[in-house]
């Protein structure tokens, strides 16, 4: 039809906006499609902290800034007879590294090395007390940068396998839970406010770190655990589903597991969820288990123990090369999936080793050494041991074509390690005079039988805490009616006068000590140390350190009736006041200064720095705790097996670097490295 006279411009005016228009519903309309089908923010990001500010989901914001996650539709699955991801088969080749016991200068090698060995999977257990130091105060920094851990992982190319806890076992100090929850006591690891109300909050702020690096929204986690091995503590359902709640509403949507011993499956499973099982030895026996239980999913090793850990006063112990190849031969000729628990140990620097109960010995607690070590694949320094490539080549051997790369990449080359030599130590501070830097918990009477003061009172928080008063009369016995928690030492006017521990609540002082002078009032002393909380079994329930009773001096009539209570705890702060106080003494005035005493020397790195080890064995110190450059190397016992404790080279600087000593008996005149590990005695486990 022709076009009427003077309507051409109007008509195209017309034609063409409605056009627009329609453009324009089309994008809202696919805008708006697209937001819907976004998964909802997880709800941490509407927790609000004690600062009262909403903290920023930085894992978010950085995974999405490096442009690299995209969004995948299937994850790890775990039905029939094979584990999928985005429906292929797989089979899960993990080795299990704790970040917290590395440090992040060594993440990416030793993930090199996992993978050069044939892995396709790290495993990491994540520490609550290290992240929630004090309540609602976070670190995710430094050793603890979880984030950046696992976006070394999804460079390097392994999958994740995460292990939140609350609680870990791990060896590690009361299990990976606060110290400031111990009041809880029995309450510890079930859904009574007390302990699941944190708990929630605690994975309000994890959370936060993990879900964008879950696998379905690009990231490399493929797994998470719930809990850890609660079979061995209890059966409650109602705990663990409580758990498996608080983790999916907060925006969890990866493979959920459970893993425990293989007695106890099924106490520590939850209906519906994948279970696996922890062993070192009689595979076969222990997957026919899993088996019987669990028909119609895939049979998963979540651990493989590798080696084993060590108490102080006892040998190190070594995992026989022969029996570990003969296990893990079994394990994947049964066509299981398998972690091996350590592939690389590390270090419990600090106050951060755990405890296990020895109820033979009349419930002990027996003490973690600081080496994590574990007889692992790559040791405690990131050296390959006879393991690591025997592990390599039965990888190859036993897993069907194309599980394993027909050409692995070569490991990278292990750093060599150096001998610093020795120094001479130069400056010490008593005790006595580090009192006025100490922080005061409070004026507490010492009475068991009464409420602890506030109701949540958790004792020694992590190393020492030292306890003062004054005497009118000169002490001759010194009794504890309970327990000390976990090991004392008695000064009466800053004179050393005897020990106590769990087995000895009592001393006798001779009337007569030549070195205990002048007239009343005497001053008492005694410093506790918590050697590490117990990280295994029902011990877990009683877990309050520091003197736990009443203090009774020359007769039970005569109660100790207050005390003023310090921490020492080596921390940030602490060892800034350290370094700066001014009555540091040298020369021949060292010779005056009694034990427990801090002692101080400085040696020289010239250029770049490397491992090394510091000997306190053969340098004739007694028990104490290292620190280098505010670096706390942690605990070093005369009683073995341990000898030496590792020193990373990024703890170190060119140049000038300092050492303080804290010695609780017997101090050296200097202070001696070395290039090679001692551990100990040895003794072949599981024999």
């Amino acid at each position: 039809m022709e076009q009427p006279e003077g309507m051409g411009p109007i008509r195209f005016r017309l034609v063409h906006l409605k056009r627009a228009t329609v453009l324009a519903v089309v994008v809202i309309l696919i805008v708006s499609w697209y937001i819907s089908s976004q998964p909802e923010k997880s709800p941490i990001a509407k927790t609000f902290f004690d600062t009262g500010k909403m903290e920023q989901n930085v894992a978010d914001v950085g995974i999405h800034e490096r442009g690299k996650a995209k969004k995948r539709m299937m994850g790890l699955r775990a039905d029939g007879a094979n584990f999928t991801i985005d429906g292929k088969p797989v089979r899960l080749l993990s080795g299990a590294m704790h970040y917290f016991r590395v440090v992040p200068e060594y993440w990416r090698d030793r993930m090199l090395k996992m993978k050069a060995a044939g892995l396709n999977t790290l495993e990491t257990y994540v520490p609550w007390n290290l992240h929630e130091p004090e309540k609602y105060t976070y670190n995710f920094e430094g050793i603890l940068d979880l984030g950046r851990y696992l976006d070394i992982a999804h460079e390097v190319g392994l999958w994740v396998i995460l292990r939140p806890g609350p609680y870990i076992c791990a060896e590690w100090e009361f299990g990976g839970i606060p110290g400031w929850l111990a009041y809880v006591k029995e309450h510890v690891r079930t859904t009574r406010p007390m302990f699941i109300d944190p708990v929630e909050v605690w994975f309000g702020r994890l959370l936060a770190e993990v879900v964008p690096r879950q696998y379905t929204n690009g990231g490399p986690i493929i797994a998470v655990q719930i809990e850890n091995e609660y079979g061995g503590f209890s059966n409650s359902t109602e705990y663990m589903e409580r758990l498996k709640k608080i983790l999916e509403s907060r925006g969890i949507v990866e493979l959920l597991f459970t893993s425990d011993g293989k007695g106890a499956l099924i106490s520590g499973g939850i209906p519906g969820v994948l279970k696996t099982v922890n062993f070192q030895n009689n595979a076969s026996d222990k997957l026919q288990k899993l088996k019987e239980i669990q028909p119609d999913r895939p049979m998963m090793v979540m651990e493989y123990w590798t080696g084993w850990f060590d108490h102080w006063g006892e040998d190190h112990h070594l995992y026989r090369l022969e029996n570990f190849e003969r296990t893990l031969i079994d394990i994947l000729d049964a066509g299981a999936s398998v972690n091996f628990y350590m592939f690389h140990g590390g270090t419990n620097f600090g106050f951060m080793n755990g405890a296990n109960t020895r109820y033979k010995s009349g419930g002990r607690t027996l003490p973690t050494i600081t080496s994590y070590d574990y007889d692992a694949p790559i040791s405690e320094t990131g050296d390959l041991t006879p393991k690591y490539f025997k592990i390599r080549e039965i990888l190859k051997q036993h897993t069907p074509p194309g599980v394993v790369p027909e050409k692995l990449p070569e490991p990278p080359t292990t750093v060599g390690k150096f001998d610093y030599g020795r120094t001479a130590v130069t400056k010490a501070l008593p005790l006595d005079k580090v009192i006025p830097l100490l922080d005061k918990v409070a004026r507490l009477f010492v009475m068991p039988n009464r409420p602890i003061p506030s109701g949540k009172f958790s004792g020694l928080g992590y190393g020492y805490l030292l306890y003062t008063t004054t005497v009118d009369n000169k002490p001759e016995r010194l009794a504890v009616k309970g327990t000390i928690r976990d090991r004392a030492l008695v000064m009466v006017n800053d004179i050393f006068v005897g020990e106590m521990d769990e087995d000895t609540n009592e001393i006798t002082i001779d009337p007569d000590h030549s070195l205990i002078t002048g007239d009343a009032p005497f001053t008492l002393k005694i410093l506790v140390e918590n050697q590490g909380r117990v990280n295994y079994g029902n011990g877990l329930k009683d877990q309050i350190k520091g003197i736990i009773g009443d203090v009774f001096i020359n007769s039970e009539e005569k109660k100790v009736p207050e005390f003023k209570i310090y921490t020492l705890d080596m921390s940030e702060d602490f060892l800034n006041k350290l370094t700066a106080h001014s009555e540091w003494t040298s020369g021949k005035e060292m010779d005056q200064v009694k034990t427990p005493a801090f002692y101080r020397a400085t040696f020289t790195v010239e250029g770049r720095p490397k491992d090394t080890f510091v000997h306190m064995k053969k340098g004739n110190w007694e028990k104490g705790v290292v620190i280098v450059n505010h670096n706390n190397l942690g605990r070093y016992w005369n009683v073995g097996p341990q000898e030496t404790l590792y020193l990373p080279a990024p703890f170190l600087k060119e140049g000038e670097n300092e050492i303080i000593v804290f010695e609780e008996r017997t101090a050296a005149p200097e202070v001696l490295f070395c290039d090679k590990p001692s551990l100990g005695e040895t003794v072949y486990f599981r024999e």
